[in-house]
């Protein structure tokens, strides 16, 4: 009898992954966008945020004198680079009349902020300098 869905080489290959699916194995398991940092520090970025960037970022992260945080364009400047690479630059040049100031305990919510609002899901680990390796995702 011959499978309407394919050959039988490729049925067979299926039937012996589909348990491991079925059963979560991890070498299958879909990769996440669960970021390396909290909701909850994420919404205290949020705070951080409106205090030193929302001037220029506005609010909501679309931007007004600075750039857009979230648009199209700072995604695809991002897309596929480590989160560090953001992070440094963030702390290297911002703000621009004061930069490398921000600590690290006010960058890392800002940081987890701009993650949340371009669509990476929190996770159960707090942003820090140590775990910021993650890959910004791709557009």
């Amino acid at each position: 009898m011959r499978s309407t869905i394919g050959s039988g080489r490729s049925w067979s290959r299926l039937t012996r992954v589909a348990p491991l699916i079925l059963s979560g194995f991890p070498a299958v398991a879909a990769p996440t966008l669960d970021g390396p940092f909290t909701e909850r520090q994420a919404e205290r970025g949020q705070a951080i945020y409106n205090d030193h960037c929302a001037e220029c970022h506005r609010p909501d992260l679309t931007g007004a004198l600075g750039s857009s945080l979230v648009d199209g364009a700072f995604k695809r400047s991002w897309a596929g680079k480590p989160v560090s690479d953001l992070r440094a630059w963030i702390k290297a040049n911002m703000p621009p009349n004061a930069p490398d100031t921000l600590p690290d305990d006010q960058l890392d919510p800002i940081v987890a902020l701009i993650l949340m609002k371009n669509g990476v899901a929190p996770g159960q680990t707090p942003l820090s300098k140590a775990n910021a390796g993650g890959l910004f995702p791709e557009e």
